[in-house]
């Protein structure tokens, strides 16, 4: 159950997601930033994921971006403080502290540590040397070197339409009242949202 200490965010969580950043087989995870990536974790086990595909359209959608702001979710430079944790029993996120979400996040787990087999282990190996470049692309592996690839990106465009049914008119306006009193993250969160929307005129 989660606890009182963790602060639910007014948006649901895309359904998308776990899939678009690897996670399979818990309720539980959470993302942040640490070491110039984009990160998850379960409790258990942790990897990275693509931030132009994933983390940066998901903290910065007009949706989340304002609720996220108080929070220090990490940077190339400061390590991560809070961390956003995902339920996908109930399609939930939430926002805490980073060393209480890792601690409840290792209460989903049995307290028997899983002991892996030799032929387990080579199967992983093996199941990392078997992946495609494009598997490891949308990882967020090469993104300094090359553009994600398409899948990744049709994946982003349904998770961005996803957050836009969120937004409400009530939501804008709060936006705009907060960038008239010179709050960068509204100002920056309404530009992108003008120029998706110039964006899209122009295709029409």
């Amino acid at each position: 159950m989660i606890g009182t200490q963790f602060i639910e965010l007014p948006v649901t969580m895309p359904p998308m997601l776990p899939g678009m950043v690897g996670v399979s087989n818990v309720q539980y995870f959470a993302l942040y930033y640490q070491g110039s990536k984009a990160t998850w974790s379960n409790g258990r086990g942790m990897g990275t994921f693509s931030y132009f595909a994933c983390y940066e359209p998901l903290i910065e959608h007009i949706a989340l971006a304002i609720h996220l702001e108080p929070y220090n979710l990490g940077s190339d430079d400061v390590f991560p403080e809070h961390a956003i944790l995902c339920d996908c029993a109930l399609g939930k996120m939430y926002v805490g502290a980073y060393k209480e979400i890792h601690y409840f996040l290792s209460q989903q787990h049995s307290d028997e540590l899983r002991q892996f087999t030799e032929q387990e282990f080579e199967a992983a190996v093996k199941a990392l040397q078997d992946m495609s470049f494009e598997q490891m692309q949308r990882l967020g592996m090469f993104e300094m070197f090359s553009n994600t690839n398409p899948q990744a990106c049709q994946q982003t465009v349904e998770m961005v339409e996803w957050l836009d049914q969120q937004v409400t008119e009530g939501l804008i306006q709060h936006y705009i009242q907060l960038a008239n009193r010179g709050n960068w993250t509204a100002m920056r969160a309404l530009e992108t949202l003008q120029r998706r929307i110039s964006e899209a005129r122009k295709q029409q």
